[in-house]
This record gives C-alpha cells, structure tokens and sequence, in this order.
C-alpha cells in the first residue's frame, strides 16, 4: 500500500531523514519508535508533504505521491493527525468532524456514520465546543476529523501523548477498531510496548536511519531493542 525509497528530508540544510526505506501493507498496522530527534515526526510529515522530499520516492497503491500536496494526498486516500494543534478548540464536535469533510464534503454522512461506529461518545457531545473536552476526548475528535472522508490509510503521531494510563489504553483499542473496519495505520509512539503489542510491524528508528524492523513480536522479544527503547514507559 505504502512505500518508501532511500527518502531523504529535512529542514533548511539539514537531513533530518536519511535515506530510509519501509513499507505498509493492506490492513497492517505499522509502528515507528526511536529516541528523541530521531526523525520519526518528520517522517510521518514527508509521507503526508509537509516537509519537502529532497531525494528517493514515496508510491502509494502504485502511484508517486513524492512530490504531491497534502490535499490532494487526502483525496487519495491517506489521514494524518499530528501530536498538537489536531482540533479547533473554538468549534463544536460537529464542526470539527464537518472541517474532516471540507474538501469533500458529499462524504461527510456516510463517513460519520464510521467514525460513531468507532468513537459512539461523540454523538451525546456532538454540541459540545472540543476546547472543554477532556485529552482523551480531544483526541478522539481528532482522529474521528481524519477517519471521515474513510481514509485506506492513516498516519498518526503520537496518539497516546499526553493522556492517562486508562485513556491510552482506550486509545489504542480504538486503533484496532479502526484497522479492524480496514484502514491501515502508521503510528509513531511515545509508549513502544504498547503500540507494538496492538502492531504487526514495527521499525526502529536513530539518528534519522533505520536501526530495526520486522514484526512487532520479533521486536518486543529482541533484546537489544529492549534494552535500548523498552526499559519503560517514557522509553521511546
């Protein structure tokens, strides 16, 4: 579904991506991790073309998105919810799942019927303005926006940032609702044994390369990469 070819990416002079190649298959969920400053943000932006590809292809079901706006990647198929800044605090509920549709807003009903199939809480809140919302429930407005034009792949930045140890793990049973309905996801995230457990494949990322991947129970058992990125909570 998704590939990337030697990519290459960064800001101003600098590669903050050098030259990493992965992939994403039909309902997969796929999880990044790496410390801090390892890149992986800035790799979920170059996928989505926020941070401009400098070198190497990014195909998406056969096709180069490598130099493709991100509006027009939405139309392909691909949501994205960053880590902050992912709801209009000032709108309702609904507003925020209407702004989802905007560039196609035909979709809008028969994609919200998806999205209360999946977070039903929001429909008693619908009137609600999300800058009152509890995190978790920010971030369930958040994910619902990108899930309404029914994306076959979503990109999601650090879903469980932020939150409380019972609403992470709401948040991450909501991810396989979600890949379960058949979108793919590719996650980076703070909480590596978590998202692996719920992941098929993982990819470890340092310094801006790919230090690890294969599947997610070959990465929670290797024990290097215990060592080094699942000593804890926090470890990322």
């Amino acid at each position: 579904m998704l590939k990337l070819i030697d990519v290459v990416s960064g800001y101003t002079d600098v590669n903050i991506i050098q030259g990493i190649s992965m992939e994403a298959e039909k309902d997969e969920i796929v999880t990044i991790i790496g410390p801090n400053g390892s890149g992986k943000s800035t790799l979920m932006k170059t996928i989505f073309g926020l941070v401009k590809l400098r070198s190497g292809r990014i195909l998406f079901d056969g096709s180069d998105i490598s130099r493709v706006r991100p509006d027009k990647i939405v139309r392909k198929g691909i949501g994205y919810v960053p880590q902050e800044r992912n709801v209009f605090p000032s709108l309702t509920v609904w507003e925020n799942l209407e702004m989802g549709a905007f560039i196609q807003r035909d979709r809008f009903e028969a994609g919200l019927e998806e999205v209360l199939a999946i977070f039903p809480e929001l429909e008693a809140k619908r009137e609600q303005k999300v800058g009152t919302m509890s995190g978790g429930e920010q971030k369930m407005v958040a994910i619902g926006r990108a899930l309404i034009l029914m994306p076959t792949l979503l990109l999601l930045d650090e879903p469980s940032s932020g939150l409380s140890p019972k609403l992470r793990e709401v948040v991450f049973k909501k991810i396989v609702d979600i890949n379960e309905l058949g979108t793919s996801l590719i996650i980076v995230e703070q909480n590596a044994r978590m998202a692996l457990s719920v992941s098929h494949r993982g990819y470890v990322l340092e310094m801006g390369k790919k230090r690890f991947e294969g599947e997610a129970k070959s990465l929670l058992a290797n024990d290097e990469v215990k060592k080094l990125y699942l000593g804890g909570y926090g470890c990322i």
